[in-house]
């Protein structure tokens, strides 16, 4: 019987049990942080790997580190006893006397342009995998409904808003939502819960629930406001949390379940790259029209990161680039607090 993969030294990379290995832990490990905490389980020392370059190099050194240790079976294993039931039963099937891999070569005729690898009949597209667990369209839906449309009268005259529920009757938007340029609050605001279509485009049945006015509070400077409903929210609408998100980075992707232009609620997730980070704001790709202000901006595990409120031009190297912005959120979860609002 042939020598078991991971038994082979130097690694073999060009075999498909490997880069299936390798896709399986890069996949569930992409931060730094969470590998070094994997390696010093197995009383691997972390100095032994180079951690300052991308995730993807960074497991070729530690699934070579530990195989050349003899510890990567001790690191699969310690996985396979994790509390991840699916990717324990990938990794059972990786570590197989027959590994489990991918389907056989098309057949002869229908083959891969020249240049590719044995094996390599699949590919992404842009180098960086997009690809997210079904279960990400289930976690939207789920909090869609909290994300809502906002009818608000400032100085005698209407607009409208998107915002979100962040507490059993508090609701999160802008503060130029909520105050008209000559500071005052509005004096109505009409809460419209559940406005959007189904698939097949017909139009929902929303219920509309005025706000209380007199609790509007907010801060201008990093442009976020609170009302609180006046009565009942609708049964079933999520609270969205702002406590858990992870830190955000360039290059990371962000999602906005918003109300553009004042219609229907709609998600932005196409060419959704965050471009630039500061400790104040985070500037995006993510589309959004007039009246998406208020939204929340998600990100891949649908935390919030941060409150959307409009459009900024950016240039780089010589190039001007319309990015759309939204405050981080930790800057409003620290205002919330300083001002009592809970």
């Amino acid at each position: 019987m042939a020598e078991h993969y991971l038994d082979q030294i130097p690694l073999d990379f060009s075999n498909p049990a490997v880069r299936d290995l390798h896709a399986v832990l890069s996949d569930n490990y992409f931060r730094s942080n969470e590998v070094i905490a994997l390696v010093r389980q197995i009383n691997v020392r972390p100095a032994l790997i180079n951690w300052d370059q991308p995730m993807s190099l960074v497991w070729d050194d530690v699934l070579s580190t530990l195989q050349r240790q003899a510890k990567l079976r001790d690191l699969l294993q310690y996985i396979i006893d994790g509390p991840d039931v699916a990717l324990a039963t990938r990794l059972r099937e990786l570590t197989a006397s027959q590994p489990v891999t991918a389907a056989p070569a098309p057949a002869a005729g229908n083959v891969p342009m020249p240049g590719t690898e044995p094996g390599d009949y699949e590919k992404l597209t842009a180098g960086e995998s997009t690809l997210l667990d079904v279960s990400f369209l289930q976690r939207g839906m789920e909090l869609a409904p909290a994300v809502v449309r906002l009818l608000v009268t400032l100085d005698g005259e209407q607009f409208y808003g998107t915002a979100f529920l962040i507490g059993p009757d508090l609701l999160l938007t802008n503060h130029h939502v909520l105050f008209a340029d000559s500071g005052r609050p509005a004096t109505a605001v009409e809460i419209w819960f559940g406005y959007e279509r189904t698939f097949g485009g017909r139009d929902k049945a929303y219920i509309s629930v005025p706000g209380r006015v007199d609790t509007i509070a907010g801060d201008p400077v990093h442009d976020w406001a609170v009302i609180r409903v006046d009565g009942q929210v609708p049964a079933g609408v999520p609270v969205i949390s702002l406590s858990d998100g992870s830190p955000v980075r360039e290059d990371d992707r962000v999602y906005i379940i918003q109300h553009p232009n004042g219609g229907m609620k709609k998600i932005g997730m196409i060419h959704n790259v965050v471009r630039y980070v500061d400790d104040d704001v985070i500037r995006y790709l993510t589309d959004t029209e007039g009246g998406s202000s208020g939204s929340p901006v998600f990100n891949e595990r649908w935390q919030v990161v941060a409150l959307h409120h409009y459009w900024v031009t950016d240039t780089v190297d010589g190039k001007t680039e319309i990015r759309n912005q939204g405050r981080r959120i930790e800057r409003v979860v620290a205002g919330l607090a300083a001002a009592g609002i809970g």
